[in-house]
């Protein structure tokens, strides 16, 4: 009776262990949307776009620019090919306390517009992902529910250990869903799956990094690195992959590449 006394004991003190160690939804996801970026990358995109069959209906290679300086991101987009958007360029800049200017240079106009906030949950290009998409949302941009602490998934082939997180938005204006499934890594913290629901808890899309890796910048600062994202519009079944080809991490690049006169000029 004692020894079964003891033994109870100590499966007691192991699970409380546990539940004390355990991260919180907030925990995780401020690590997810925290995680180490580059204050340079330069690389290649190849976009492949594929209807409901599987076929690929048109595939795209884009240039891809970064930089962060006082913990602000810029981005610009650089489609290369095919000639239907060649020198379509798109400018995202983080703000602080507001929200991230988008600016889009189109080529059959000439001109260099902004996209405005009611147009950013509508489609990046043609593409199944949203301009909102093509960014990360930040910390405080939405509450965070943990569904389960322990979930193993087969993404991209391989076993995965994930936390699986709701995230609902707090200001649902100008977003296209009521909320996300999140499926947190518990080695990268990166987000391996996320689900999109509608209001209605109908899933409308599904977004999977099929392939990440850890990779070295020009610094020696190891980076996480989205090698493969796939979204899948369940409503219509057409995917948009986005591949990386090409990507090198703080090696640095010209300002000049994230000004609206580079948009217009290509510069």
């Amino acid at each position: 009776m004692k020894k079964t006394k003891i033994v109870s004991a100590l499966f007691a003190l192991v699970f409380c262990g546990a539940a004390l160690n355990a991260e919180t939804a907030e925990e995780v996801m401020k690590k997810s949307t925290g995680l180490l970026v580059p204050d340079y990358s330069t690389g290649v995109l190849i976009m492949d776009m594929i209807d409901k069959n599987g076929t690929v209906t048109e595939h795209r290679v884009i240039n891809q620019n970064g930089n962060e300086k006082n913990d602000l991101r810029q981005t610009v987009f650089d489609f290369r090919s095919p000639a239907s958007v060649k020198d379509t360029r798109l400018l995202q800049a983080e703000k602080l306390g507001r929200e991230d200017d988008k600016w889009i240079y189109l080529p059959s106009l000439k001109t260099t517009r902004r996209i405005a906030s009611a147009e950013r949950s509508k489609s990046f290009v043609g593409s199944e992902f949203t301009y909102n998409d093509m960014t990360i949302r930040k910390f405080e941009d939405d509450a965070f529910e943990m569904l389960d602490e322990n979930v193993t998934m087969n993404v991209g082939g391989k076993s995965e250990n994930m936390w699986k997180i709701k995230a609902t938005p707090v200001a649902k204006k100008n977003v296209e869903y009521a909320y996300l499934i999140k499926y947190i890594d518990k080695v990268s913290y990166l987000p391996l799956v996320e689900e999109y629901y509608d209001k209605t808890g109908k899933m409308i899309k599904l977004r999977t990094i099929t392939k990440h890796e850890e990779v070295t910048g020009e610094t020696g600062k190891k980076y996480w690195l989205r090698r493969e994202n796939v979204m899948e519009n369940k409503i219509t079944g057409r995917v948009t992959r986005v591949s990386v080809d090409k990507m090198t991490f703080d090696k640095p690049i010209s300002d000049r590449y994230f000004t609206q006169n580079w948009l217009n000029t290509g510069k």
